[in-house]
């Protein structure tokens, strides 16, 4: 089945009594267009007749005046019995799109760059648009045209029929040699589109950087290359539909010299009326419209059938959901954690992040993680969300292997707030409370210790934030993830160095927060700062991804090790012990 076949079934099909109805008003259209040129040669035949055909030649006149009023209301009406399903389907390929790229695991989207999945999403799925409207419309009207007009041009005179037949047959069979070199061309060019759009986009989210650094001309000499390769595929496309045009204009010039060539004497000699001439000089240049309409169908039925591939690598790509299809209930109340043996390495890489993880969690217990930089601390927690899975029964969550458990449960049971949390482009409120209700947000803001901030911005909670929280302060920034965090009654809380922006005195406040939850949960907690640590149930030292030390607060300051050292460190730092 090809890609357009199922494009078709899939989204196409549940529209089928709007193309039904559109079918009929195009061909009720290409009838009554094929119908005038009779009456036009009727007219003509009459007045040949001098003053006794007047009246006949009226009457013509009259219904090819009524005709011509009635062909707009049905052609009008057949657009928009083809243009509303294609904008409905256009709709319904975006949704699903945007939803799949939603369900898929990092691990998967990986392999593709942001801006070239923004193009799939927008600029393929306006493919999908054309294809399902104005591509359909165009087939189904040049065949009315063709079956209706070819059957007027035989019952005028069969051999003409058949001449004019034979331009047309070659037409298609010229073009059906450059069919081929215009699919690759385009899905070349909306690869390149892709890759033009990542560019943009990483130049934009990065501009400041390259402000910095005076890197703007070499971020132009690299955005120069990718759009000149784009000019050129771009060109090439336009070098091959050139010849469509041509091709078919030239089938139809043709099938006008025919037409003089062999009606001329036929209508000298009486086997053709001067009207039946007329009339099929009239059929064949109705035709020239669908025929040469046909050169930009092709190359649009070509351009999105690549699209709907580049759709289909998103769409059809499987879920990474070991849990299906007989899925485990999510944990109804904090769960213990058990971790054995885990090693853990990305997709694509060659080394182990993680090195034969070992450790029990008590339910409603704190464990703590600290390690230096690329100790792999954030892996830990994301192996630990399922946003990479990690090994069969290495985790397991009161008893059950965590790959087992229904992802989309799980994920509504705990709560990751990452290092770097996003913030979109909205209000304070809207970018803690993510569509969730509204009750109770002053109460989140007092507990992530914001309500100071809050005080100070414009419009308080309602003020907007910007792209990524540009108007915040990197502390606003950590404590607004942590309020988003706090905001879900989430049975497991992974924190990802939340901490780090704040002072000593915020960060006492937000770890005493963190304890009086009730109910309590299980909670991981990843810090630089030891004394975010000190009342944590069980502490991981990681280093090289492998745990190094283990213990409580207390036990770790009892011996030597990297723990001690960075104790000390922080505490003479910073003027003094903490207690």
């Amino acid at each position: 089945m090809t890609t357009v076949t199922r494009f078709v079934r899939r989204y196409m099909l549940p529209y089928a009594k709007w193309y039904a109805a559109g079918t009929l008003c195009l061909w009720l259209t290409n009838w009554i267009a094929v119908t005038i040129p009779l009456y036009v040669a009727e007219g003509i035949d009459a007045l040949a007749k001098g003053p006794a055909g007047r009246d006949t030649a009226l009457s013509s006149a009259l219904v090819v005046a009524v005709l011509g009023v009635i062909v707009i209301g049905i052609r009008t009406a057949s657009r928009l019995l083809f243009f509303t399903p294609g904008r409905l389907v256009e709709a319904e390929v975006k949704h699903d799109v945007f939803a799949r790229i939603l369900a898929h695991q990092p691990s998967t989207l990986d392999r593709f760059a942001t801006g070239d999945l923004i193009s799939r999403v927008s600029n393929d799925a306006g493919m999908v648009r054309m294809l399902a409207g104005f591509a359909s419309l165009g087939v189904v009207n040049t065949v009315a045209a063709l079956t209706l007009t070819g059957s007027q041009m035989v019952r005028i005179s069969p051999t003409l029929a058949a001449l004019a037949a034979l331009p047309l047959l070659g037409s298609f069979l010229v073009i059906q040699v450059f069919m081929t070199q215009l699919h690759r061309i385009t899905r070349a060019m909306q690869d390149l589109s892709g890759e033009l759009s990542e560019a943009a986009l990483s130049s934009y989210q990065g501009v400041a950087t390259i402000q910095a650094f005076g890197a703007g001309p070499a971020f132009e000499a690299r955005f120069e290359e990718k759009n000149q390769a784009f000019l050129k595929v771009v060109l090439q496309r336009a070098n091959v539909r050139t010849v469509f045009g041509p091709i078919l204009s030239l089938g139809a010039a043709v099938n006008v010299f025919l037409l003089l060539r062999y009606g001329g004497p036929q209508a000298i000699t009486g086997e053709l009326s001067v009207g039946d001439l007329v009339a099929f000089m009239t059929l064949v240049a109705y035709l020239t419209g669908p025929m040469r309409g046909m050169s930009f169908i092709f190359a649009l039925v070509k351009q999105s059938q690549a699209s709907l591939e580049r759709l289909e690598e998103v769409l059809d790509v499987p879920l990474d959901r070991p849990d299906l299809p007989d899925p485990a209930p999510p944990p109804g109340e904090a769960p213990a954690i058990e971790v054995h043996g885990l090693t853990f390495t990305y997709p694509g890489e060659t080394s182990p992040t993680l090195r034969d993880i070992s450790f029990s969690l008590p339910a409603g217990g704190t464990l703590g993680v600290v390690g230096p930089t690329g100790s792999g601390k954030t892996t830990l927690l994301r192996v630990l969300a399922r946003l990479y899975d990690p090994p069969a029964d290495a985790i397991r969550i009161d008893g059950t292997c965590v790959r087992c458990i229904d992802l989309d449960g799980w994920r509504e049971a705990m709560t990751l707030v990452p290092q770097k949390s996003y913030l979109f482009s909205e209000s304070l409120a809207d970018n803690i409370l993510l569509g969730g209700p509204r009750g109770g947000l002053d109460a989140l803001v007092a507990l992530a210790a914001l309500d100071v901030d809050v005080a100070a911005l414009p419009e308080g909670v309602e003020t907007q934030v910007g792209e990524a929280g540009v108007t915040l302060s990197g502390g606003q920034r950590q404590r607004t993830a942590l309020a988003r965090g706090l905001a879900r009654p989430g049975r497991v809380l992974m924190l990802d160095d939340v901490l780090s922006a704040v002072d000593h005195k915020t960060e006492q406040q937000l770890v005493d927060v963190l304890r009086s939850r009730s109910p309590r949960p299980t909670t991981v907690l990843v810090a630089h700062r030891l004394s975010a640590l000190q009342h944590a149930d069980l502490i991981l030292v990681l280093d090289g991804g492998r745990v190094v030390d283990s213990g409580t607060h207390a036990e770790l300051l009892a011996r030597d090790g990297i723990y001690r050292d960075t104790w000390l460190h922080q505490t003479e730092s910073e003027g003094g012990g903490h207690g």
